[in-house]
């Protein structure tokens, strides 16, 4: 039995066809247009800044540590210096005062090449004006007041064209010249000669012509420091202590270690590496009296414990890292001789099974003859360093399970990140 069609107005009506909705700018009753709305603009993208190439300046060795941090913060990895050990080239766009956070980097310079075959032509407008931005754009990154004089590196720099080079800048700065060298507050420019090859057009070769031989031009580089002293001078350094280890060196030990929940720093000293690691709950110790009170007034607590016999129990540590006594500025060969061999012992007792140790040492062969004797090492990776003149190792070990007889295994291994 076929049902009735629904009334409109009653239950199960069939819904009207709903009215197309007006559209804006048709005619409205009473002869009023409806308005248009206004299209929102697009949010404007920000252009990114000029790309501007630096130098990135880290100790000879720690090469591979500066560029993981600088790939961390940067995304871009920069590309290493094919003639000068610790230079790193970067191509960046963003706020150069974030170049000078990188903690493993000892200075950042801009740098241009000018296309001059003479530092004469430096003189020039377009190419002095260049440089003179570079400077301006440096001193713009400190408060003012930071920079009171002007240096110039340079081939040749006692030549009365480097002399007028300096002269000019040091004018149009209002600085005064650093003919010392010991100034701290200097504004460092350096320029240097380059051999740069001549691009040649691609043409067809035939197997009678002669091998090309590469043509080279003198062009000239600048390098504008963008900072008054080396970054390695940390603001947090309030009391220097004698044979205290340069802030990146221990900065990169410990980062070498990795992620460690129980982090111990043998001799200590000042606290450079405790401070630089920023781990809540990380222990440092020192027996010497000023040792402690440097590390309390650069912000750390130190405890009194003879690095040899340390009130822990076996295998607490996840990670341990020492800058052992060089035996020079601090402590002597004869005394090393004693506490080499008593402090890595200690040192496998404290650092659990698979745990990671890094020691820096500028008494090498003792170093190795010491670790070469105990079983309870392997010998993850050794980087030799440059500092001052200087030309010590930083040792990573990895914790065996002691074995009877034979020294410490050495293992090629991946770089560690």
């Amino acid at each position: 039995m076929r049902s009735e069609p629904s009334k409109p107005g009653k239950r199960g009506a069939a819904r009207a066809t709903p009215k197309p909705a007006a559209k804006p700018g048709r005619p409205l009753k009473g002869g009023k247009t409806r308005p248009v709305a206004k299209a929102k603009p697009e949010a404007e993208k920000k252009p990114a800044g000029p790309a501007f190439e630096y130098i990135l300046e880290t100790i000879p060795g720690l090469e591979a540590v500066a560029s993981v941090e600088i790939k961390e913060r940067f995304t871009t990895p920069p590309k290493k210096d094919r003639t000068v050990p610790g230079l790193m080239h970067l191509a960046f766009t963003g706020k150069a005062e974030r170049l000078l956070a990188l903690r493993s980097i000892v200075a950042v310079f801009r740098r241009r090449v000018h296309p001059v075959p003479r530092p004469t032509g430096l003189l020039g407008h377009q190419y002095f004006s260049a440089i003179l931005a570079d400077c301006n754009a440096a001193i713009a990154l400190h408060p003012e007041g930071s920079f009171t004089s002007l240096r110039l590196a340079a081939a040749g720099r006692d030549s009365a064209v480097m002399a007028r080079i300096a002269s000019e800048l040091a004018k149009e700065l209002k600085l005064d010249i650093d003919t010392t060298g010991e100034e701290t507050q200097t504004l460092l420019v350096r320029l240097l000669p380059l051999q740069k090859k001549v691009e040649k057009p691609p043409r067809r070769r035939s197997r009678d012509d002669a091998p090309e031989v590469d043509e080279y031009v003198t062009v000239w580089e600048s390098l504008v420091s963008l900072s008054p002293r080396p970054l390695s001078t940390r603001t947090w350094r309030k009391e220097n202590y004698p044979g205290a280890v340069n802030a990146c060196v221990g900065y990169a030990m410990g980062r070498l270690v990795g992620p460690a929940e129980r982090f111990l720093n043998l001799c200590a000293g000042s606290g450079t590496i405790l401070i630089e690691r920023e781990q809540k709950g990380a222990l440092g110790c020192d027996t010497s009296k000023a040792a402690r009170e440097a590390a309390a007034a650069n912000g750390v607590e130190l405890a009194d414990w003879d690095a040899t016999a340390v009130p822990l129990e076996d295998g607490w540590a996840d990670a341990i890292v020492a800058d052992l006594p060089f035996g020079q500025r601090i402590g002597s060969h004869k005394d090393n001789v004693k506490l080499y061999p008593a402090l890595l012992t200690e040192s496998a007792r404290l650092l659990r099974v698979g745990g990671t140790a890094v020691f820096l040492t500028h008494e090498l062969k003792l170093f190795e003859q010491t670790i070469g004797a105990q079983s309870q090492w392997q010998i993850e990776r050794v980087i030799p360093l440059t500092v001052g003149g200087m030309h010590p190792k930083i040792y990573m070990l990895k914790r065996l399970k002691s074995q009877a007889g034979g020294g410490a295994k050495k293992q090629k291994t991946a770089r560690p990140k």
